[in-house]
């Protein structure tokens, strides 16, 4: 079984299901912006938007996420 909206798998979707309902809402009311969170976390880990290694200023650069401390 898939979304309709996407070619990801429930299974491959489940950790939206373990969301707490104040996460959820607040991404659905458009106060949580999910995208930033994804590009904060894909430079976090140093990955480009297909998620292959190019280093962790690299990946900063192409999330446009500045540097944390």
């Amino acid at each position: 079984m898939t979304y309709r909206s996407t070619e990801f798998t429930v299974d491959e979707l489940g950790f939206i299901q373990i969301a707490l309902n104040k996460v959820l809402a607040a991404a659905a009311r458009g106060e949580l912006d999910l995208n930033q969170l994804a590009r904060e976390e894909m430079a976090s880990r140093g990955l480009d938007l297909k998620g292959d290694w190019v280093g962790f200023d690299r990946a900063r650069q192409i999330h446009q996420v500045a540097v944390t401390k």
